[in-house]
């Protein structure tokens, strides 16, 4: 690499770093081309040159924020006592991580995409790697113990659409209790299926029966259906 490009990329990624944190200070609203070109000290070129658009920024910055949580879920594992239930623990680390800053940027990003088609678009290619990063997080989290069920793939799934929502209730809603709560009765309801999987297949490969990405929409599909007459619990 040639000293030029060192610094083409260190551009790059100190325009990247000031978008993130603008997202997470001031919200997207505010994040415009203009408010990151001023906090990264770059000129009007330099931006535009690297980021033509605002949504291109903004695809760009979804990877760093992913890349922060990443970051934040190891800490909060390496603080978590080791003692006691290995699924609780690792539902206090995500819920602790997924009510964080960079999360909450990630899904306020989400929602303007709702009426931006172009926006929309852009984070569907960038979170192609990160939902592969998020899940590939969590099963580091949750560990060997508890992902070699059957039933795992599904339960991986789940939880993180519950982390979600709890994430985007926490805009107007923040009970910590209730929330502590919630989490202990959905470790109660998951636990029997982790430890028994009952009606579930034989556990499959590192790949196999991993829940799949529908391509139009990000999100996640079973790799089959149970046959007619055959038990209706989730498969992976």
């Amino acid at each position: 690499m040639t000293r030029r490009d060192e610094q083409r990329d260190a551009t790059r990624a100190q325009i990247v770093g000031a978008a993130v944190e603008s997202l997470i200070e001031v919200g997207v609203a505010a994040t415009t081309t203009l408010e990151v070109q001023r906090r990264a000290g770059v000129s009007r070129g330099a931006l535009l040159h690297h980021f033509p658009t605002r949504e291109d920024l903004f695809g760009a910055a979804i990877g760093l924020l992913v890349a922060r949580n990443e970051r934040a879920v190891r800490e909060e594992l390496a603080a978590a006592s080791p003692d006691g239930d290995a699924l609780s623990r690792s539902l206090r680390v995500l819920r602790s991580v997924m009510c964080g800053p960079s999360f909450g940027a990630e899904m306020e990003l989400w929602a303007v995409a709702r009426t931006d088609p172009r926006l929309r678009d852009v984070l569907r290619h960038a979170e192609g790697t990160a939902r592969r990063d998020l899940y590939r997080v969590v099963d580091e989290v949750m560990g060997p113990e508890l992902t070699t069920s059957p039933a795992y793939p599904a339960i991986a799934e789940l939880t993180v659409q519950l982390l979600r929502g709890m994430a985007i209730s926490d805009v107007l809603y923040r009970e910590d209790t209730d929330r502590d709560e919630l989490l202990e009765r959905w470790g109660r309801i998951v636990r029997p299926l982790l430890t028994e999987s009952p009606g579930f297949p034989a556990a499959a490969g590192p790949q196999e029966g991993r829940l799949t990405e529908r391509a139009a929409h990000g999100s996640r599909a079973t790799s089959s259906r149970p046959a007619t007459g055959a038990s209706t619990a989730p498969t992976s």
